[in-house]
Formats: C-alpha cells, structure tokens, sequence
C-alpha cells in the first residue's frame, strides 16, 4: 500500500514539475516575442530629400527603405541606372532613434558606370538567346524571373571573367517541378551569352 501511494506521489510530483516547466518556458517565449514584435516597429519607403532626418544627408531623389527600430533609425538604399540594379552598390545610414545622431554610414558605389543606360535588346530577345544554351524553361515568378543587371566585380551569384562592363540579362531556368536550375547571362547591349550564373537553393 505504501509503495502504491508513494509511487502516485512521485507521478503527481513529475506532473508538476513538468507543468511548472512548461509554464516558464512559454512564458519566456511570449516574452521574447514582445520583445522581438517591439523591436522593428516601422518600415516605410522615403524620398532622400523630403526625408526631414535623411535629407540633412542626402538632397537627391533617391529612395530608400527606412526602418525604425526601439533604438535606431536606418536608412538602405540599392542603386539602380534607369531600370538595371548595380550589383553590390548600395547606400546606408544609421541614426540614434533618440538623439537623431548619425551613428554610422556605409556607402560602395562604383564611379566607373554611365549615368544611363545605353540602348539594348529587349527581355524577350534575351530570354531567346539565352534558350539555347539554357537547361528547362525560362522562370517568371516573384522569387525569379529575368532582370536585367551591372554585375559586380566579386560577384557570387553571376561569376563571370572578366567583369562585364555593359548591363546583363539574368535569365533563370527551371525543372518541371519549378526549381531554379539553370542561370544564363545575357550582354545587354551585344545580345551574346557571358555564362552561367548560380541557380539559387
């Protein structure tokens, strides 16, 4: 009998503990959540200029991302000629959210690239080309479709030699079940095959 009784006391006392377990665990946890719901709070899109914190840095009419955070401000901006992205080129500041001072600014922007684009062939003509050489059928959805680029000089994503200095075609490939498989690279301006790009995972 007293082994019996003693045996559901131990069950009772496991019971417990596990709750008590589980209850600071999850409490913990909705904690953190707090915390990390609080931490970004804001995200807009600002023009550099009519930005009254940004604009005492920046007077064009670029636009940036702007987020605000419990305790700072930052500002990130991709560059872009007309409709190409330039690779790797890219402006950011961050603020003190409280005392609005300029913590940190980070800029890369090559000064060897035109101010526009010059004329090139179309995406339909490039996504034409680069099917003879590409493997499955041409992609077009939000994650990847055809975009047209600078390529940065230590490119991962498009490791091509030497660097092009004219704007690409990226054209990404898929399976029949929709993965990226294949990347072909486009000159722009030449309408000829650089290589291969690295499909994304």
């Amino acid at each position: 009998m007293k082994g019996k009784t003693l045996f559901i006391c131990l069950v009772l006392a496991s019971v417990l503990i596990v709750g008590i377990i589980v209850a600071v665990i999850s409490t913990d946890l909705l904690r953190k959540g707090v915390n990390m719901n609080e931490q970004e709070t804001n995200v807009s899109w600002v023009i550099a200029s009519e930005d009254p914190l940004l604009g005492k840095y920046e007077t064009g009419d670029e636009l940036f991302t702007k987020r605000v955070f419990n305790d700072t401000i930052g500002y990130w901006h991709s560059r872009r000629i007309d409709d190409a992205v330039v690779e790797g080129d890219y402006m950011r500041y961050l603020f003190d959210r409280d005392t609005k001072e300029l913590i940190e600014k980070d800029m890369h922007w090559r000064d060897d690239l035109p101010e526009h684009l010059p004329e090139i062939i179309t995406k339909e003509e490039a996504e034409s080309i680069a099917k003879t050489e590409g493997k499955g059928k041409t992609m077009n959805t939000s994650l990847a479709h055809t975009k047209l680029r600078y390529i940065a000089p230590d490119s991962c994503w498009h490791p091509v030699e030497p660097t092009p200095k004219n704007p690409c075609w990226i054209v990404y490939f898929a399976d029949n079940k929709g993965y990226n498989i294949d990347v072909i690279i486009v000159d722009a301006v030449k309408g000829k095959i650089l290589g291969h790009g690295v499909p994304f995972p």
